[in-house]
């Protein structure tokens, strides 16, 4: 009897099987696996031409009878719709094409998931583009793209940042939403930008640092990818500012968020909104960004709380009490970029009590969590400058000006990794050029014929010899 059961089991599971095996190859092949392969072999082609009104009915075959077939349905589905509703003249026509458009993103996350908040962001970008004329498509756009960014944060595309703000500014102007939804979304976008330029700048920076020898195909093809998307963030983040301008002066947001904290002050999200924003803008001498990252820090203590206690702190020369702060949030922060920034705000406090070798060395851990970082690097040279007399105090007057030298290097080697920090840089090495030791000097201490010089102070430094 019971070997009778645990045949039928077995029976049981192999039918089981058999249907799963049927189920998947009906999926991937449809009904005829023949007139399948038929289908893909002429939409391909039809593709490779461009040739997208010829692509449409094989492609259209497979979408529908063999969802499963490849994922090439979804990834170039869209752009042979596109390519037809470009030309397209019938609105009829046009409407069901552009709900096709956006069934097949709702259809790949069906058979292909894994990619959600990604094809998302696809399909939002195209409603918006072909929705935008309605206050309704608007809306319903908007909320994709919305959704899209809710799951994606710091991964967004400069795509979906740029369409979500573009849906929510004309839903303002169409008074379907107001003017702090705008400024709210811009606090969150604007941080997201951020953290991706600095992210986006580290790759180009390590790929570049790479020998040629080194780089695939492959590599060369993300670079180029990472070029493109970090462009397409500063375009991004330049219109969000230019749309902004008007609305999120520092006495316009300080106004808003004053007359909003008393009955926003337990609204947690509200409340570190209004902390980034009144940060990025620069407004962190008024009383409601004291208040705001007060109460932020006792509700929800966290390394961006506590860097915001510790901006208050800077800003009434509480100088232990930042180092605090900013101590806890390095301590804290397990995303490496943010970590980098925190290291840089203890190395800037340290610089500021003059405790040199503290600033130094924190400036360094941040050059190291952050590759192709400029500032770490400036600030060493500013602690340079500004000890280099001290360093030669009582002694000659060459030895008060290699301090110099030691900024200017430096200097240059931010310039050298971190190209936006230039013009910031070429102020600094104009300036200190003119403090370097006179041709006289050098030429006394016998050095005129000598490319570097070795500096002991705080710090020990072979540096470059620079002749004026």
């Amino acid at each position: 009897m019971l070997k009778i059961k645990y045949s039928l089991l077995n029976l049981i599971f192999l039918c089981s099987l058999n249907l799963m095996s049927q189920e998947i190859d009906s999926l991937k092949f449809g009904k005829n696996k023949e007139l399948c392969e038929e289908n893909l072999s002429v939409y391909i082609e039809f593709y490779k031409q461009k040739n997208y009104e010829d692509a449409f009915e094989p492609w259209s075959y497979l979408f529908k009878n063999a969802p499963k077939r490849t994922k090439n349905i979804y990834t170039q589905g869209p752009r042979i719709i596109r390519g037809i509703l470009s030309t397209e003249i019938s609105i009829q026509r046009m409407k069901e094409l552009q709900e096709l458009l956006f069934s097949i993103y709702d259809q790949r996350n069906i058979y292909y998931p894994g990619q959600e908040p990604y094809v998302l962001g696809l399909k939002g970008v195209d409603m918006y583009k072909y929705l935008k004329g309605s206050t309704l498509g608007l809306k319903q756009s908007h909320d994709v793209l919305k959704n899209s960014f809710e799951l994606s944060q710091n991964k967004t595309s400069a795509s979906v940042l740029n369409y979500y703000f573009l849906a929510t500014t004309k839903l303002v102007q169409a008074k379907e939403l107001k003017v702090q939804d705008l400024i709210a979304l811009f606090s969150d976008l604007s941080s997201v930008i951020s953290y991706k330029q600095a992210k986006l700048s580290e790759d180009i920076y390590n790929f570049e640092n790479l020998q040629e020898s080194e780089l695939s195909l492959k590599d060369k093809k993300k670079l180029a990818n990472f070029k493109k998307e970090l462009s397409k963030l500063g375009n991004v983040k330049s219109n969000l500012e230019k749309t902004l301008a008007p609305h999120a002066t520092c006495e316009k947001l300080i106004e808003l968020y004053s007359k909003n904290y008393e009955s926003q002050k337990n609204n947690i999200e509200w409340m570190k909104r209004a902390a980034k924003l009144l940060s990025k803008k620069e407004c962190t001498d008024s009383d409601i960004f004291f208040s705001i990252s007060e109460v932020l820090y006792n509700l929800e203590p966290s390394p961006q709380s506590a860097a915001n206690m510790g901006i208050k702190s800077l800003k009434r020369k509480d100088y232990d009490k930042a180092l605090q702060f900013y101590l806890y949030a390095y301590e804290n922060e397990s995303d490496k970029l943010n970590k980098a920034l925190y290291a840089f705000r203890l190395a800037q406090t340290y610089g500021f009590i003059d405790q040199n070798i503290n600033a130094k060395s924190y400036a360094i851990k941040a050059s190291r969590l952050r590759s192709g970082w400029g500032s770490p690097f400036i600030l060493i040279g500013d602690l340079y400058a500004k000890t280099s007399r001290k360093c030669g105090e009582y002694k000659t007057e060459f030895l008060k000006r290699v301090g110099y030298w030691a900024a200017i290097d430096k200097y240059e080697y931010a310039k050298k990794i971190d190209p936006s920090t230039s013009k910031k840089v070429e102020e600094k090495i104009l300036k200190y050029y003119n403090q370097i030791p006179s041709k006289t000097d050098i030429f006394q201490e016998g050095l005129i014929d000598v490319k570097y010089y070795q500096i002991d102070c705080w710090y020990s430094e072979k540096v470059k010899i620079r002749v004026p």
